[in-house]
């Protein structure tokens, strides 16, 4: 059970630093151009949005599966 938990874990720290390499290209690119720096600036919250949910999933999960 908790090697499961910590793969799920490690998956989604991995996904955040595999994103994190693209934004912070996208940060510098877009200082240079106000249209750009909107568009990075919701793949960024779109990216963040998505790791909540999948973080709550997993939260979800884990406590059903506890609580039976």
């Amino acid at each position: 059970m908790k090697q499961q938990a910590n793969q799920g874990a490690s998956g989604m720290l991995l996904g955040m630093a595999a994103g994190a390499g693209p934004g912070g290209r996208g940060v510098m690119a877009a200082t240079q151009n106000q249209r750009q720096l909107r568009r990075t600036t919701r793949k960024v919250m779109k990216g963040a949005e998505n790791a909540v949910l999948q973080l709550d999933r997993m939260v979800g999960d884990f406590v059903e599966k506890h609580m039976e």
